[in-house]
């Protein structure tokens, strides 16, 4: 089991899931919670074709397209149950897509999108990455929903996004992805063992060959005949590496799950994987330290305000993550505020609007008919709130906001009560850092050469996002790596048949 500190705030997220949304889960998927059972015979070694390491979304795509290549294919995840940080994640998926894209009179391109991912990086990701991701993020999309993975017809511009290209998933979180994925492999297949930790890796000629396992009947062997995708998640729950990497974080909570320890990302590098990336640890809007609850308030870009302490603007709520943490962690207090009045909240969906209601039962989140009424009971002086309300309306109004937010049609003015307001401390999110891969998703050594027989997606990778990723590149990036991943570690194994 994780040995690390688990966060006030994932142990919250732990019990929300628990006490609801995996209800939920149970109605839609006959796997247990997708848990699954381990009827294995510990007499014997297991072989497989492909061994993937991580049964969130870009482990599970990576076991579909290789079965799909005709290959053997275990999943093998260290917690209870699959899903990773997907599972609780917010699900949205970025991507072009002319058909609903057009519909709303948004204009967009491969070519903006790159622009976009890499310059709001600073310009520091790996080109060939980038556009690997944004050429394939479309096809990705399309993948899932012949699956059957549901999104909403409409697109959102999703908190630190930059454009109108965020889709969101019609079944909430996470769920859809791990639900149509699990089931697609299972279908094909693949052997999915939860409870097995992945400690070693065994390497024969320069070769991975297979991973030494851990559970609960010890340690044992599994063999790869063409290949280890390693697609084990970030190291945000893992506060040494946070500490050695990003020490200046170390103190905030984390929305990870607390599996995610990147023990197997450091395993890799004792045979020899380099490591990229890794003091760049992406921060989102969430539970401050010593309080309880996060509310999701920031999500849409077009429903919100950030507040500091005096009730007064100061960011403007669509600049690059890295700067809103930066401005946020600056504060005084450490924390801001978030505001939405009632579209907002309508508009914000039925878990996030779940999520306000048990703030606001457990003393931090907040409601009133009136602005002013709001500033009270947030300590505010309710004639500066006020002021802070109504010139952010006359901005909207004029599609000239005073911080330089961008307006656009979707763009809400706060005029309708009830109003919100909820914390808005940092929390850390997202591991840009990992091991390094080429386009082909194959693990990099420190001369830049790929390791035979290793590869790797999702967030364990580094060098697709740069110092800061765009929101709702975290699932494209999962799902096009992982796809890339399964591809490439047989299609590479049969050419040299």
């Amino acid at each position: 089991m994780n040995k690390y500190n688990s966060s006030v705030l994932i142990q919250s997220r732990r019990k929300f899931i628990r006490g609801s949304a995996i209800g939920l889960a149970a109605c839609l998927t006959p796997f247990s919670c997708f848990g699954f059972p381990n009827p294995f015979d510990w007499s014997k070694k297991f072989r497989f074709d492909v061994i993937v390491i991580g049964a969130g979304a870009a482990g599970l795509a990576a076991a579909v397209e290789a079965a799909d290549a005709g290959a053997s294919v275990v999943v093998l995840e260290a917690a209870p149950k699959i899903g990773g940080n997907t599972l609780i994640s917010g699900g949205f998926y970025s991507a072009v897509d002319s058909k609903r894209q057009t519909q709303q009179g948004v204009e967009d391109s491969e070519d903006l999108f790159f622009e976009q991912t890499f310059t709001f990086g600073g310009e520091h990701a790996d080109q060939t990455l980038v556009r690997h991701l944004v050429e394939h993020a479309t096809e990705g999309l399309e993948w899932l929903e012949k699956l059957g993975q549901h999104f909403k017809p409409e697109v959102f511009e999703l908190y630190g996004a930059h454009w109108t290209r965020s889709h969101i998933p019609v079944l909430p979180l996470g769920y859809g992805y791990i639900r149509t994925l699990s089931g697609a492999a299972l279908s094909r297949g693949v052997q999915i063992k939860v409870e097995h930790l992945v400690k070693d890796f065994t390497v024969k000629n320069g070769t991975v060959t297979g991973v030494i396992v851990e559970t609960e009947g010890g340690r044992h062997e599994f063999k790869a005949d063409k290949g280890v995708i390693i697609a084990s998640g970030s190291f945000a729950a893992n506060n040494e590496l946070v500490k050695q990497f990003a020490p200046r974080l170390s103190d905030l909570t984390t929305n990870n799950t607390p599996y995610s320890t990147g023990e197997v990302m450091m395993a890799a590098q004792k045979i020899g994987a380099q490591l990229v990336d890794m003091e760049y640890i992406q921060c989102l809007p969430g539970c401050p330290k010593g309080k309880k609850y996060r509310v999701r308030f920031h999500n849409d870009v077009s429903s919100f305000i950030f507040l500091d302490h005096d009730g007064k603007r100061f960011i403007r709520e669509d600049a690059p993550r890295d700067e809103l943490r930066d401005s946020v962690i600056a504060l005084p207090q450490g924390y801001a505020y978030t505001l939405i009045d009632g579209v907002g909240f309508k508009k914000a969906g039925i878990l996030v609007q779940k999520e306000a209601v048990l703030a606001l039962e457990g003393g931090e989140a907040w409601r009133a008919d009136t602005v002013g009424e709001l500033a009270k009971k947030l300590g505010m002086q309710p004639e500066i709130l006020e002021k802070t309300v109504e010139e952010y309306n006359e901005g909207v109004i004029s599609c000239n906001d005073r911080l330089g937010k961008k307006i656009t049609p979707q763009t809400l003015e706060i005029k309708k009560p009830p109003f919100w307001a909820a914390y808005a401390g940092m929390t850390l999110h997202y591991t840009e850092g990992g091991l390094k891969i080429n386009k082909k998703a194959q693990v990099l050594d420190k001369e830049n050469k790929p390791i035979k027989g290793l590869y790797a997606a999702g967030t364990v990778t580094g060098g697709i996002h740069g110092k800061n990723r765009l929101g709702g590149n975290g699932l494209a990036d999962a799902i096009v790596f992982g796809r890339t991943a399964g591809q490439q570690v047989v299609l590479n194994t049969k050419s040299k048949e």
